[in-house]
């Protein structure tokens, strides 16, 4: 019989035994382990409940034993593999799992690395996009910017006049290059599709006088008027008469540059008066324009200026070459080209220019439109073939200074018909020694050729200027009354 030790010592072993089996198997599991230890414990406690007095009379012979201990190694085997496939189900299940597991996940990452690609692509396409129109529309807004700079002036300030030669059967694109290359414009490409696009075409060769502040269309439109066969000096400014002005009026226009109310012309009223005075040069004048001049008064017939009446009212240019008398010249010059076609006919009428000018100078302030101009003439007419005067008061209006200044209607009304002066025309016959006024060429046409009537008298309502005629003094009477008195009361008594 072995004593307790032993069967310790050989229940331990068999249990390191099972142990290191399982361990080499690489089975054993910590919870395999507590449960053979708790095995263990429990036989040690089985053990110690024995008495030793017990022990010695168990009997129990060798071969039992080692049956008991067969059996016991073959159950605790049979429960080691038991435990072991126990064990391992769960460890292969949890392999199988692990291996679904990974190929799912590679799946799912898969999906996820599409969905994460698709809204990257998504955002790059955004980006892209939205560069593409911040680009486009900066360079639509600087493109416009651009052309818009190159269209403006090429300079604004600068007012210097070059002489710019356009040469003949030249294109656009080839007018441009010269404007550009002479400064007067920024892009000849600009200029070339503007006038295309303004359908600015017919430029024509020659020399003309252009400036870097002019517009494209200025530029344009001057190059379609015709340029020049030689160069010829920069125009400097403009002087501008209004139709119907005296010479004293004019005198005062001939400083006012009509391009700028700030700059004045180099002539002042001294020069011009100093011009209209000079005899020399009104006979050089006479020589010039033998026709215009063939009947110019007399100084001693009681005109206050020969030339009035012969300047003919326009808008001329002054060049850094001009002169005062040059100017004049020119106001001469203008007067003759516009008589020119009715000298023959005036002739034809036993009439004389100088006649004509008078009779014109007074319908040009008696009346505002070509109508009424031309009754007015015929009136004048009739009545100095009736023998009787011609009546006006814008004629003694001239010889009071009073012309051309503001009066009121009162005192337009209230003329002093009883003047001691030539050009009295309700005392003196005739025409008088001459125009009063530089007429317009509308009323040089009503001069020359007068709307037929048998009427003796006008009258023009005060505050409308419409003219009213009339055949008898009676008549006459009664428009005055009706269009000049009562409205003159009635103002009067509104005021």
């Amino acid at each position: 019989m072995k004593d307790k030790d032993t069967q310790n010592f050989e229940r331990e072993s068999f249990k390191d035994k099972i142990l290191r089996e399982l361990e080499a198997s690489k089975q054993v599991s910590d919870e395999e382990v507590d449960e053979f230890d708790q095995v263990s414990d429990n036989l040690r406690a089985t053990d110690n409940t024995l008495d030793e007095n017990n022990i010695a009379d168990i009997t129990l012979n060798e071969s039992d034993l080692i049956h008991n201990k067969s059996q016991s190694a073959s159950d605790i085997d049979k429960l080691s593999e038991d435990v072991v496939v126990e064990e391992q189900k769960p460890r292969l299940e949890k392999k199988a799992e692990m291996s679904r597991k990974p190929r799912e996940s590679q799946e799912n990452l898969k999906r996820s690395a599409k969905k994460a690609s698709k809204r990257l692509a998504g955002k790059i396409i955004a980006v892209v996009a939205l560069i593409l129109f911040v680009v486009g529309g900066a360079t639509a807004y600087f493109g416009y910017r651009y052309l818009k700079s190159e269209l403006q002036p090429y300079s604004t300030t600068d007012k210097t006049i070059k002489a710019i030669a356009i040469p003949k059967g030249a294109s656009s694109k080839e007018i441009g290059d010269v404007l550009q290359k002479n400064k007067i414009i920024k892009n000849a490409t600009a200029f070339k599709y503007y006038t295309k696009l303004k359908s600015l075409y017919g430029f024509k060769s020659g020399y003309y006088n252009l400036s870097p502040n002019m517009t494209l269309t200025d530029i344009a439109k001057t190059l379609q008027k015709g340029g020049t066969e030689k160069p010829v000096a920069p125009v400097l400014g403009k002087i501008t008469i209004p139709e119907g002005f005296t010479i004293d009026q004019m005198s005062t226009k001939v400083s006012e540059n009509a391009e700028s109310k700030s700059e004045k012309t180099p002539f002042s009223k001294s020069d011009f008066l100093k011009v209209i005075t000079d005899q020399n040069f009104i006979n050089k004048m006479k020589t010039t324009y033998p026709d215009l001049f063939a009947s110019l008064p007399d100084p001693s017939s009681g005109v206050k200026y020969q030339l009035e009446g012969y300047l003919f009212p326009a808008t001329y240019e002054y060049t850094k070459n001009s002169t005062m008398q040059s100017v004049v010249e020119e106001m001469i010059a203008a007067m003759n080209q516009n008589m020119a076609p009715y000298f023959e006919e005036i002739k034809a009428k036993n009439m004389t220019v100088n006649e004509i000018l008078a009779i014109a100078a007074l319908t040009e302030k008696e009346a505002n439109n070509d109508a009424d101009r031309r009754n007015v003439a015929q009136v004048f007419y009739n009545r100095i073939n009736g023998d009787m005067t011609l009546g006006s008061n814008i004629s003694i209006l001239y010889a009071e200074g009073k012309l051309g200044e503001k009066t009121s209607l009162a005192d337009d009304a209230a003329v002093n018909t009883k003047l001691d002066s030539p050009f009295n025309l309700y005392l003196n016959l005739g025409y008088g020694p001459g125009p009063v006024t530089n007429p317009s060429l509308s009323a040089i046409k009503a001069a020359v050729e007068p709307t037929a009537n048998s009427y003796l008298y006008f009258v023009a309502d005060v505050t409308t200027g419409k003219v009213y005629f009339s055949e008898t003094q009676d008549e006459h009477d009664a428009n005055v009354q009706k269009y000049v008195n009562d409205k003159l009361t009635k103002n009067s008594s509104s005021n």
